[in-house]
């Protein structure tokens, strides 16, 4: 039997929901599929990465190799620094509804994801708890409930932001990278939500390693999926990437993607899956990536942070 497929489609700018949204969901609508929308709800600060290229050439090496600015734009690239931010999805409450009326599913992905991808490391408590906050009382306000899922932005987690997310009435969480659909366990005990990890590898990932052209990079991300041997594959895109300059590619992978199994929305793959392993909440380098993930492993890392 083949196990299931979630397609993960995360909007974190401005541009994302405005430009990338739209051709997104003709394309889900011409292949017949539905997919999860995790959505950045706050303010778009996007150009605050270029602090980051100051500070990791890691960073800058990947914002290079990816062409990040003809990826996002321009006005991205330049949004909360030189530029206003603008909010995201909060922008868009008509097109929040589309995606919905078209019978996708809505998630929480942030309130200020640029913020929490760089500095959740050093935020205290209330600042963690605000920022969660802020979310889920955006969501509600936009969709009239409370959201079902949450994904944190960039795969970035602490043990504390993780049980804080508990406090809300999320039924499954996506905040992790690699490894089975689990019950993670931290320093600070057994975590309540069960987790469904993305997969891997993004597509800017695999333009970071070298990889070009249509052919190879649909190649590529569809070989990943199909070698995934867990109870849920979870497959990451972005609505700047492949609802931007990479449609093309998506429209290569979707059917292809169909063959290797059933396309469940995740609230609902969560609802089947049935008892988790538990396993343990580290952080790993992944290819293409210039920041480390939260991920799981079967046993106590040496550290907890």
């Amino acid at each position: 039997m083949t196990t299931p497929i979630s397609l993960k489609i995360d909007v974190d700018t401005h541009e994302g929901m405005a430009r990338g949204v739209p051709p997104l969901l003709a394309a889900l609508a011409a292949a017949k599929l539905k997919a999860t929308f995790f959505l950045a709800l706050g303010p778009d600060r996007s150009g605050l990465a270029m602090v980051q290229m100051a500070r990791s050439p890691r960073f800058a090496l990947k914002m290079v190799t990816t062409s990040a600015a003809s990826l996002y734009g321009w006005r991205t690239a330049l949004s909360g620094t030189l530029l206003p931010s603008r909010r995201v999805a909060t922008a868009f409450p008509d097109l929040v509804k589309r995606i919905e009326a078209e019978g996708h599913e809505t998630a929480v992905h942030a309130w200020d994801h640029r913020n929490w991808q760089d500095n959740l490391l050093g935020f205290k408590r209330d600042r963690i708890q605000a920022h969660l906050r802020r979310a889920v009382a955006a969501y509600h306000d936009l969709t009239g409930r409370m959201p079902l899922g949450i994904g944190a932005p960039s795969w970035t987690t602490t043990p504390e932001s993780l049980a804080l997310q508990e406090q809300y009435p999320f039924t499954y969480a996506s905040d992790l990278r690699g490894g089975p659909p689990c019950r993670l366990r931290t320093a600070l005990g057994l975590l309540r939500l069960p987790q469904l990890p993305a997969s891997g590898p993004c597509l800017e990932e695999l333009l970071a390693q070298g990889v070009s052209g249509d052919a190879a990079l649909a190649d590529a991300l569809v070989a990943d999926v199909a070698g995934q041997r867990t109870a849920l594959r979870v497959f990451t895109l972005h609505a700047e990437v492949e609802g931007g300059p990479y449609l093309p590619i998506l429209t290569r992978i979707l059917p292809r993607l169909a063959e290797l199994g059933p396309i469940l929305t995740m609230a609902t793959a969560a609802a089947g899956l049935g008892a988790l392993p538990e396993r343990w909440w580290c952080r790993r380098r992944l290819p293409g990536r210039a920041f480390p993930v939260t991920s799981s492993r079967r046993t106590r890392p040496s550290y907890d942070s």
